[in-house]
């Protein structure tokens, strides 16, 4: 049974050291961790606080932009107006009634339209010069 109670105590010693390793190393990733929340802690407030400075210059920018020049535009308004003046100035145009009598329109100034229109005129003169001669001849006949 020596041989057994040896083999126990060895078994248990061992168990043991195993249990005090497993126990430091517990401590030691406990103590790690602590330290990586520190740091993430300091981290965070950091955060924090860069998010409120640039809240805080984001509250405060003011934009500035430059006077416009208007002078192009207003001498613009100011050439308007005096040409409005201006035509109220002079006042309404007087209306000419024209009564006019064109054997060629003015819109139609074309070489064929001539021609059209002077063969229609040549045969309206011999035509008339034709009925008058008729009816001479016709009268003396009678």
């Amino acid at each position: 049974m020596d041989l057994n109670e040896t083999s126990i105590k060895e078994i248990l010693e061992e168990v043991l050291e195993q249990s005090e390793k497993t126990q430091k190393t517990i401590e030691h990733l406990e103590r790690r961790l602590a330290d990586k929340d520190n740091e993430l802690k300091t981290l965070i407030e950091d955060n924090k606080a860069l998010i409120a400075s640039f809240e805080h210059k984001y509250e405060t920018i003011e934009v500035k932009a430059p006077q416009p020049d208007l002078s192009a535009v207003n001498l613009a308004i100011l050439k308007g107006f005096v040409g409005i003046n201006q035509t109220i100035e002079k006042g309404p145009k007087p209306i000419v009634r024209q009564i006019r009598f064109t054997l060629f329109p003015e819109q139609v100034r074309t070489p064929e339209y001539y021609h059209v229109m002077m063969r229609w005129l040549v045969w309206i003169l011999l035509g008339s010069l034709f009925m008058v001669l008729t009816y001479l001849l016709i009268d003396k006949r009678i």
